[in-house]
């Protein structure tokens, strides 16, 4: 997630620099092809491209629309996991003994770490192997490519942890670990029944926010949708040129300052208004996918570690791993 006050132009023009190639490409070609002998005068009615225009603006208005919804679900999840986290630490530090509170604090944070390796596969849908993201994605670093689910989970689990990790879904594994552990503390009396019920609703809530997590990760935004979006992009950025193109050239039978020049204004201008609605497309896709990494993704490495941060200092802790800071102002 970008944490500064305002993206840099030239940065935002770099990563979408491939956009603004094509439109220069393909207005040079409207200009060459009304102007070649044999087909001169070759254009695209104007009231065609404005129609093309206004629908996919519609459409991409809505495919953006849906996106943020999605990132706003995903951060919503992680929000709710850390209030539960909280009262889940408290619970077990108020009303517990110190070894077991440990325990039960320890598998928790082994639970977030195993959901944020689960979040953090690639899926085919997603977008971070597009040669734009893979080159923005050297300006900041995700935590989990550093390092291994296995790596992180033994030190919290001990000699659970192997069994854990043959689970084809650890987080779900972890759990269930939960609900035994604190059902058997709940019959072997060393929890009040009010506790024990919270308790239970937090595993609850845990499961759930899980759920919704795995939903937006295992599911992508509507490819039809997506496609369709794309495709109309395309479309009428490579025919705006032809449109544009007689008006310039129009412009220049009036003579004056711009003369024979007045029909080359297709290239700049058909570039700025190619690029932006290309851009918006970009922008979308790039963002319908907040959990793999991108630089507007959900933090969820940074939330992940700011709660177990929380968690150890509660349970009197000193030797605390590091807050991850955001790189180039991208918190991930």
């Amino acid at each position: 997630m970008y944490v500064g006050r305002s993206y840099k132009l030239i940065d935002f023009a770099l990563w979408s620099r491939r956009s603004v190639i094509y439109m220069v490409v393909v207005s040079g070609l409207a200009v060459a092809a009304y102007r070649l002998p044999g087909i001169a005068g070759f254009s695209v009615p104007w009231s065609v491209v404005l129609v093309l225009g206004t629908t996919v603006s519609l459409v991409a208005g809505f495919k953006n629309s849906q996106v943020f919804t999605r990132s706003s679900d995903a951060l919503q999840a992680f929000t709710q996991i850390t209030a539960s986290s909280r009262l889940w630490s408290n619970f077990c530090r108020d009303f517990l003994d110190a070894p077991t509170a440990r325990q039960l604090i320890y598998r928790h944070i082994a639970w977030m770490t195993a959901l944020r390796f689960s979040l953090r596969r690639p899926m085919p849908w997603e977008s971070m192997a597009r040669a734009a993201n893979i080159e923005y994605r050297r300006r900041y670093r995700i935590h989990e490519d550093a390092s291994s689910v296995g790596d992180e989970l033994r030190p919290l689990l001990a000699e659970q942890a192997e069994d854990v990790l043959k689970s084809p879904q650890p987080a779900i594994a972890l759990l269930e670990l939960q609900s035994v552990q604190v059902n058997a503390l709940f019959k072997d009396t060393k929890l009040p029944p009010q506790i024990y019920g919270e308790l239970t609703k937090l595993i609850r809530d845990f499961h759930d926010q899980q759920a919704r997590c795995d939903r937006i990760k295992n599911n992508p935004y509507p490819r039809q949708y997506a496609i369709v979006s794309s495709m109309f992009v395309m479309i009428f950025c490579t025919l705006l040129p032809f449109g544009v193109v007689p008006v310039f050239a129009d412009m220049g039978k009036l003579g004056g300052a711009l003369g024979s020049i007045a029909i080359w204004l297709t290239i700049p201008f058909s570039t700025l208004l190619g690029w932006a609605y290309m851009s918006l497309d970009q922008v979308g896709e790039s963002s319908a996918n907040p959990f793999e990494g991108n630089a507007n993704d959900v933090p969820i490495s940074q939330i992940c570690r700011d709660i177990e941060i929380e968690l150890r200092s509660g349970l009197g802790e000193t030797d605390l791993p590091k807050p991850l800071l955001p790189v180039n102002d991208i918190a991930t």
